[in-house]
């Protein structure tokens, strides 16, 4: 009795993972009938056997799922896995699970970092996913031969950050800085959470470059809690990056998620009041959804939600937490403070316009350290060999088909191989000519015992390639411009009882970061 019932249920649940291998199904209903369904057919042949109908189905389904869940586990593990050569940890291997557990306490990045200081440049941290820290990786993975990043960017996102969209934004971005500093100054020397407030700016300015409207946060410190809508969509929204097939019984369970729920309903309230208000500039949103006519097909409404949802968290959240970062770090350095409201405070440097801001060195050099220790994405972008290419090399490892990659991008900043010395420590300096390094930090820089390592192909905070971040230059033209109204305006410094780690421990890789308090004293300058 015991081969009739064993032998056809083992051999479903191989059969099983075979299709799985095979097919890869993505939908959940295939998920679902694979798991299910052969074990349903079997059971008629396992109660002839047993007396009990709910045994026979228990017994069905659990030997059904052990085979399967076995062979799995027998294969991802065997040297006959496409990525077996790649070193990991062993339950990166078996489960994307355990990754997925780890990201939602928000120290993804470090437990990447940690990877890659123990197991070298290439790590497997899934089934079916590489890490890589290695700066050979970048061009083959993101170039413009390189893998692509889901969809392909579409030509309405280059259109609306083009130059031209750029000087449009300008009065834009002006006016709200105006404004935030206005603000400021009837807060002097009470303490000032100034990473909250500096979300509250960059989702004003947001709202009107993208929607030409809406953004009255700062005005009424954020009555509507739209920050906590930001703040409650990531977690699910990274659960789901990691998980993709968990997307689909998010939609079915009411239960979960409900921050991203409210955030995607809040998204889309947005997207419907602009198509209905219709714009007498051309907005961020005037390109998305082609009001110039000039793609051949209109986007879908999903594809129009979808890149409203992310303008609004990718061009807000992240600049604000740069912001917030350089702040940090410069009342943190007292040395790079100065010399950078010397340079601020100087007409020959700072007309006030963003084209002469763009053009001073050692505010470039402070945005781009504050960039390179902590990126505004700090785990980089999946990248995956098209389909049927067949896989595809990546400097001298070769990437099968059906593998996810990234190249990490806190790790690669932090690699003493391209920033040296001290790769850990905010050091602005490195980013200027040797002249001025020697002048500004001989002991430093004079050293013949230290090696300069200074490797910008290394420096990718908003990614490269096709699939680069289109509001890059956006970003750096509202950091230059707030840190120069601010530095000009006020004096800074920590609330009294601070404690200056709490910052970094606040920090959390949700895809965007998550971060704490930054409490301030702001005093007004006499210049």
């Amino acid at each position: 009795m015991l081969p009739h019932v064993l032998v056809p249920v083992i051999f479903a649940g191989l059969t099983s993972h075979w299709m799985f291998n095979k097919l890869e199904p993505r939908a959940l209903l295939h998920f679902i009938l694979l798991l299910a369904l052969p074990p349903t057919l079997l059971v008629p042949l396992v109660i002839r056997h047993m007396s009990n109908v709910l045994h026979a189905i228990l017994f069905t389904y659990c030997l059904y799922l052990l085979s399967l869940m076995t062979s799995v586990a027998t294969y991802r593990l065997s040297p006959f896995h496409p990525l077996a050569q790649y070193p990991g940890p062993v339950l990166c291997k078996l489960t994307k699970l355990y990754l997925a557990g780890i990201s939602m306490g928000g120290k993804q990045h470090l437990y990447y970092s940690e990877l890659h200081r123990r197991f070298g440049d290439v790590v497997r941290i899934g089934p079916n996913e590489l890490s890589f820290r290695d700066v050979n990786a970048i061009i083959p993975m993101m170039g413009s031969k390189g893998m692509p990043k889901g969809p392909c960017t579409r030509r309405a996102w280059n259109r609306a950050f083009s130059t031209s969209a750029l000087k449009d934004y300008e009065v834009v971005v002006d006016n709200r800085v105006s404004q935030f500093v206005d603000i400021l100054g009837t807060k002097l020397g009470a303490p000032v959470d100034i990473s909250q407030r500096l979300g509250w700016l960059t989702f004003d300015i947001m709202n009107d470059v993208m929607f030409s409207a809406g953004g009255d946060t700062m005005k009424y410190e954020d009555r509507e809690d739209t920050s906590r809508l930001l703040r409650n969509a990531q977690p699910m929204a990274l659960l789901m990056a990691h998980l993709p097939w968990f997307s689909e019984i998010y939609l079915w369970l009411p239960c979960i998620g409900q921050g991203l729920r409210s955030f995607r309903k809040y998204a889309s309230e947005r997207v419907s009041e602009r198509k209905a208000r219709g714009c007498n500039q051309m907005d961020v949103f005037y390109h998305l959804i082609d009001e110039g006519g000039l793609e051949p097909h209109a986007p879908s409404h999903a594809q129009i939600l979808s890149d409203g949802g992310l303008a609004i968290i990718a061009g807000s959240e992240t600049t604000s937490t740069t912001l917030s970062h350089i702040i940090w770090f410069l009342i943190c350095h007292p040395k790079a403070y100065l010399r950078l409201q010397a340079e601020i405070d100087d007409p020959k440097n700072n007309s006030g316009v963003p084209a002469s801001q763009a053009r001073m060195p050692y505010l470039n050099a402070v945005i781009n350290e504050a960039l390179r220790i902590f990126p505004a994405v700090l785990s980089g972008s999946q990248r995956a060999p098209r389909i049927d290419s067949g896989g595809q090399s990546i400097g001298y490892h070769f990437v099968p088909e059906g593998t996810s990659t990234v190249v990490h991008t806190y790790s690669l900043h932090h690699d003493p191989r391209y920033f040296s010395p001290l790769p850990d420590a905010f050091i602005p300096e490195r980013w200027l000519s040797s002249e001025e390094q020697l002048a500004l930090e001989p002991e430093l820089f004079g050293d013949k015992k230290n090696v300069f390592r200074h490797n910008t192909a290394a420096f990718i905070p908003f990614s490269i390639g096709p699939s680069n971040c289109v509001g890059r230059n956006l970003a750096y033209q509202e950091m230059r411009m707030v840190i120069c109204s601010l530095m000009s305006k006020f004096d800074m410094r920590f609330e009294k009882g601070f404690d200056v780690g709490s910052w970094e421990e606040s920090i959390l890789d949700y895809f965007v970061v998550q971060r704490g308090r930054l409490p301030v004293i702001l005093t007004a300058r006499n210049t």
